[in-house]
């Protein structure tokens, strides 16, 4: 592959074509329960989750190694996240129509809006070109997915989207995250909806080794420094990496900076820790 050419410097894998093979649907590896991803069956029974998604899953290097070889546990931490979006929405009566995953990567979540939810349309983008392509070549042709890049422009209408959601992406937006949500207001409907995980003053306290931050951080030179600190040294607090692609940093936020600075572009709602607890979801609405 070769990394010089310029899609490269504000995408991933430009020039590279999907050559992959694929694993068996979701009941398939339902041996590999282990209990360490759950969700509350009374709001989607396994059986019926099982169901209706007998769709393919990626191996293991097509999904940037989340869950190692636990197939089963990779499907169920999408039905989690989804599924605490969708209580949330149920509990606020708030109706969604149109979703965008934005960092869709290979539809961990965007299939579970397909097939477990009642959404009219469902849309996922990311800045790798190989996760768009496995979504297109191996998910429902309902799913739109599309290629975006990290300069904060998204190709749909003003007022087009009632839901839009960000899992580890402002964790990694080391420059123009104000630009983003100023993207995100645009296209959100009014009354819509951002679901945006950080890594928070949270998580910066409560940091564990058997966290995956946890080992790539204490890497970095400049965490290193700070990593003694009671508190993150400053509002946004960006750690960049020798690399002179995108989106190459990790990222930790205040949560009285968070309320102040998005709270400008949108109502900030709610803020509390995803699941696991890794990071903590920002509720912004339009």
């Amino acid at each position: 592959m070769r990394s010089d050419i310029w899609e490269n410097f504000i995408s991933l894998n430009s020039s590279l074509e999907l050559k992959t093979s694929v694993l068996g649907p979701a009941s398939d590896y339902v041996a590999q329960a282990d209990g360490s991803v759950v969700w509350n069956e009374s709001l989607l029974p396994r059986d019926l989750a099982l169901v209706r998604d007998m769709a393919p899953l990626p191996l293991e290097r097509d999904r940037e190694l989340y869950y190692g070889p636990n197939h089963y546990n990779y499907w169920a931490s999408g039905i989690r996240d989804y599924l605490q979006i969708r209580d949330w929405l149920d509990t606020h009566a708030i109706v969604v129509e149109t979703a965008l995953d934005i960092g869709c990567a290979s539809g961990r979540v965007i299939r579970h809006f397909h097939y477990q939810s009642d959404f009219d349309k469902v849309m996922g983008c990311d800045i790798n070109r190989l996760h768009v392509d496995w979504v297109i070549r191996y998910l429902p042709k309902e799913i739109t997915v599309f290629q975006n890049t990290s300069i904060p422009y998204l190709p749909l209408p003003d007022e087009s989207v009632d839901l839009v959601t960000a899992f580890s992406v402002f964790t990694h937006i080391e420059s123009f995250d104000t630009t983003w949500l100023m993207e995100l207001r645009r296209i959100l409907r009014p009354g819509g909806i951002a679901w945006l995980t950080v890594d928070s003053d949270r998580t910066w306290r409560e940091i564990k080794p058997s966290w995956p931050l946890y080992d790539p951080l204490n890497r970095h030179s400049e965490y290193q420094k700070h990593a003694g600190l009671s508190d993150v040294p400053a509002d946004r607090q960006v750690y960049r990496w020798s690399d002179e692609k995108s989106y190459s940093a990790n990222i930790f936020y205040r949560e009285k900076y968070l309320r102040g600075a998005w709270g400008r572009f949108m109502s900030f709602i709610d803020m509390f820790p995803a699941i696991p607890f890794f990071q903590d979801i920002v509720v912004l609405r339009k």
